[in-house]
Order: C-alpha cells, then structure tokens, then sequence
C-alpha cells in the first residue's frame, strides 16, 4: 500500500450527516461478552461486545495514563463479507464531573480490493481511498470481540488465510489461523502469534500473546 497512513488519529470530532448516518436497526442481541487484558497482574484493557443479526458493536477500553475508549460497530453481508466499520475514539477527562471528549470518528466502506475512509478531522471531512484484499475482516489491536468476529465469519478449514485490515495503520496482512484438534488454535499475524481456546461454535474462550506477556479471559 506504500506509505502507512493512520486511520484512528487523535483529531476532534465534528459530526456531519455523512458520518452520522447509523448502522441499520438492531433488535434483541443474539449474544454479548466481555474479555479483560492482562499483562501479568495489571489489567491493560477491557472489551465489552454485542452480536446482532447483521452488526458487532464493541467498546475496548484501554487503561493507560490518559483512559482511551474505541467503540466499533461491524456490519456483515451473508456471504462472511464485512462492508462497512465504524470507529469512535473518545479520551476520558481529568474531571470526573466532564463529559469524555471525543477524539475522532471514521468510517470505512470496503468495497472488493478498495477501502474508502471517511474521517472528521478539526479541518473538515478527510477521504481517502486504501488497496485491500476482498473479504478483509477489521483488526483493532487488543480487541478480541473483533477477533471472534474474524474468525467465526471464516472457514472451519484446518488452515485458513485471512486478510485483515489494521484500523490504526490502514495496511493489509494475511494472518494465518491453524485450528487444532482439541479445540484449540494458533493465529499469526506478522511476528505475533496469538493461542486461542474455541468452543464448538468458534467463541474465544480464553488466548494468550507469549512474546508481550499478555493473558485473556471472556467474561459474562
């Protein structure tokens, strides 16, 4: 793609009708979760997630010196495609008593082997247009309900390919997820192995990152 573009940049917000139109209406929720991050002892993030019929909306929040809150929202086509994404970055303020400021907001229609990038900025809405590959599933790093989302819309082959589009760098890299007998498996995403508990219906129950010392574990 040549030169590596960040797509979740910390800009203000400013909401116009293109950016403010919503993913189609929900009903009840077919399932939710949650998956807690740690690093040894200390908890790095935490993600809570919700699957509709068609939508994935999540909210990770990762604990840092300033508390960031990304919130997504997925839409899937039948065929296992993912078309539209939705990300909102917000900061939590110093003040209890002050509202979180939102940092940014983009959208992403992914269309084939093309990604269209709508992003507010304090200057105005940016367009911008990326190289993919068809049938990319969105990576945000430490989200996991993304992750499950990669992964129960791909093959149950023993081995399988899957492009992933990087949210905060805008780049595309294969990932490939090796499903093991006893209910486990291996996904490699460049120099990152992640090992990861399936269940029957290819929930991840539990995964680990060996080389950064990071456990995960689903909750309610």
């Amino acid at each position: 793609m040549g030169r590596v573009v960040r797509l979740i940049a910390p800009l203000m917000l400013i909401v116009t009708p293109m950016l403010a139109q919503s993913a189609p209406p929900q009903g009840a929720a077919l399932d939710s979760a949650s998956f807690v991050v740690m690093k040894g002892q200390d908890t790095v993030a935490v993600e809570r997630f919700q699957r509709f019929d068609v939508t994935w909306k999540g909210n990770l929040v990762l604990r840092r010196e300033r508390e960031v809150s990304e919130q997504w929202s997925v839409v899937t086509a039948p065929d296992g495609s993912v078309p539209l994404v939705e990300v909102t970055v917000s900061e939590k303020p110093e003040d209890a008593r002050m509202k979180a400021r939102k940092v940014t907001r983009t959208r992403l229609i992914i269309r084939d082997d093309s990604v269209s990038v709508d992003q507010m900025t304090s200057t105005g809405l940016v367009t911008r247009v990326f190289a993919t590959e068809a049938g990319a599933k969105p990576y945000l790093n430490l989200s996991f309900g993304l992750l499950e989302m990669a992964i129960r819309e791909s093959p149950r082959d023993s081995t399988t390919s899957i492009p992933f589009l990087n949210l905060g760098g805008g780049q595309t890299v294969r990932g490939s997820l090796v499903r093991h007998a006893n209910g486990t498996a291996s996904l490699t995403l460049g120099q990152v192995v992640i090992e990861l508990a399936l269940s029957k219906g290819d929930e991840i129950e539990s995964a680990a990152i060996a080389s950064q010392n990071l456990k995960v574990v689903r909750g309610p």
